[in-house]
């Protein structure tokens, strides 16, 4: 067996996803896998196919691919899904606080609906400029963007702004385990990285009493596909958290902390 506990220095993995006023307010990390921002987006016939598009609504998803030593993660937007039964949709967004580094990994359909920007308004494309804006319109197929690059060991916040109309009834944010949060499609999302400086301890921020966290883990046994144990220990007292899930695909534990964990540290051990 292998121990491995959280030891990020300078390029921490979780990050705080919320709206106005601590509203939906989580604590999670990226979903992992082994291909480029691109190849997850996986782009053709008009349509994303990463297989977590949704019908009738838009979603979010943070993704790091675990090859890339850089370990900078990468935000998806995706609209719709590839299904004949989808209505005309529209979506305008605005995304400001981008830090230095990010760049267009996949626009969909193409840089005249999703863009640069000198704007804050929603939809307003300009080409150039700090800002990110996107002006959507689809039916059958599904729109977006890929942004790779952004650093973990900055502290800056990303805001997303959208506006939707039509078919576009839900707003979602994905987590590593398949599971959602429904955001608030009235207000902005804001989405910044739990920080541990470079040169830094590199251990992850103590868990709060009741505060969630998610964490997940991804390991790989040469392209094997044996089913692997992964134990999730918490480090507060409870019951450890056993996940079986197949070599190459992530196992994510989510876990609400009854009481500060002081000098322990959440970690986990694959089997």
């Amino acid at each position: 067996s292998v121990c491995t506990p959280p030891s990020f220095v300078g390029e921490q993995r979780l990050f705080v996803v919320e709206q106005e006023n601590g509203k939906n307010r989580r604590t999670v990390p990226a979903i992992e896998g082994t291909q480029t921002s691109a190849q997850f987006y996986n782009y053709y016939s008009a349509s994303a196919h990463t297989g977590y598009e949704v019908a009738h609504g838009s979603i979010m998803m943070l993704y790091r691919n675990v090859l890339d030593a850089s370990n900078k993660p990468d935000l998806f937007l995706i609209h719709g899904a590839k299904v004949g039964a989808q209505g005309t949709a529209n979506v305008k967004a605005a995304l400001t606080g981008i830090p230095t580094g990010v760049t267009i990994a996949q626009a969909d359909d193409a840089t005249s609906e999703v863009d640069w920007s000198t704007s804050t308004v929603p939809g307003t494309i300009t080409h150039s400029g700090p800002n990110i804006a996107g002006n959507w319109n689809y039916a059958a197929n599904t729109d977006g963007v890929a942004l790779a690059g952004f650093p973990t060991s900055e502290d800056w916040t990303l805001k997303v702004e959208a506006q939707f109309s039509g078919d576009a009834h839900t707003w979602t944010f994905l987590f590593g385990d398949g599971t959602t949060l429904a955001l608030d499609m009235s207000e902005p999302v804001y989405l910044k990285p739990v920080v541990v400086p470079v040169g830094g301890s590199g251990i992850l921020p103590y868990p709060q009493t009741d505060e969630t966290q998610t964490y997940c883990s991804l390991a790989d046994e040469a392209g094997g596909t044996t089913p692997l144990e992964y134990t999730f220990s918490w480090g507060d007292g409870t019951a450890d958290t056993v996940v079986t899930q197949d070599a190459g695909k992530t196992a994510c534990a989510t876990h609400t902390f009854c009481q500060a964990c002081g000098g322990a540290q959440p970690r986990q051990v694959v089997v």
